[in-house]
């Protein structure tokens, strides 16, 4: 009995965190970006998109586009969840190019370092 109360707890504390993380607009999801070791690795994009009151924005698109040596092109995209959150799938990385839209916002273009995709990346949008 002792166990199960003890198991059950457990389970309570640990969703009370995940959910007040959430309710903190993603600020404690952990990183799931990844920057290239070397010249044209690959990479991966965690992006995090919020409003000027930096309220998450669910539903923008992003596309991340990748011009590498030899005029080669890898593109990447995806939308954000409720959180503002989006893992975009890993590309070959070059010199990259994310471009963030949503309705009633502005489009936002931001050329980005590879480095960059060490952490995640954060993008306001400005309304419309």
């Amino acid at each position: 009995m002792t166990r199960k109360l003890t198991l059950a707890l457990a389970l309570c504390l640990s969703l009370f965190t995940a959910s007040a993380a959430l309710a903190q607009g993603g600020a404690n999801v952990p990183n799931r970006g990844h920057a290239p070791a070397q010249p044209d690795g690959v990479g991966r994009l965690d992006l995090r998109v919020f409003d000027s009151q930096g309220q998450p924005v669910r539903g923008a698109q992003a596309h991340l586009t990748s011009h590498r040596q030899g005029g080669f092109v890898c593109e990447s995209w995806n939308s954000t969840d409720a959180d503002g959150a989006s893992l975009l799938p890993p590309l070959h990385v070059g010199a990259l190019r994310l471009v963030v839209k949503a309705p009633g916002f502005r489009t936002q273009t931001v050329d980005l370092a590879p480095s960059a995709l060490a952490r995640p990346v954060r993008v306001t949008l400005v309304r419309a």
